[in-house]
């Protein structure tokens, strides 16, 4: 009965102290009616980056575009590369660690052609050990690192739109 007691109170300690601090949860992404449409354009336009970043607007409440006449707020991607180094070799000159760079430029413009958020790059950075003796295996583990990488990355955007969007008037 008495640990039960200092459990209940060491929460409570910990869950003033968390609200003394100023900590509070982040919040889902809201995108301001007054923004308008909202069409994503990237290079491939079937991209998982691509898809995956309008349908996070979408969650986030952004009308589509549908009327590619009408005006409307666009997040270009603008170039989108990765590259892949080797990181480790072993006694046989082969790789046994890789060292992987994601980087995407993007830029978000409102209807009327005003920055809301300029020109930026946003670089993710993996390693992965890669298994000579199972290639088949490793080839898989490559393509689920890409495809987090790719999900990291369209979350570390929507991030940042969400702040630039604070600044927006409504």
């Amino acid at each position: 009965m008495p640990m039960r007691r200092i459990c209940l109170v060491l929460a409570c300690i910990a869950a003033l102290v968390l609200a003394g601090c100023g900590f509070h949860p982040r919040g889902a992404l809201v995108v301001p009616d007054s923004v308008g449409p909202v069409k994503v354009i990237g290079s491939d336009p079937y991209s998982p980056l691509t898809l995956t970043l309008s349908h996070a607007l979408t969650r986030a409440h952004a009308q589509p575009a549908t009327d590619p006449k009408a005006p409307s707020a666009t997040l270009r991607i603008v170039s989108e590369t990765w590259d892949q180094q080797p990181l480790t070799i072993n006694a046989h000159a082969q790789a046994t660690e890789y060292y992987v760079t994601y980087v995407v430029k993007f830029a978000f413009t409102a209807a009327d052609g005003k920055d809301i958020e300029p020109l930026q790059e946003v670089r993710l950075q993996r390693d992965y050990a890669y298994d000579i003796a199972n290639a088949l295996g490793a080839a898989q583990e490559q393509q689920t690192i890409r495809e987090e990488m790719q999900h990291d990355m369209a979350a570390a955007i929507m991030r940042r739109i969400g702040i630039a969007l604070r600044h927006v008037q409504p």
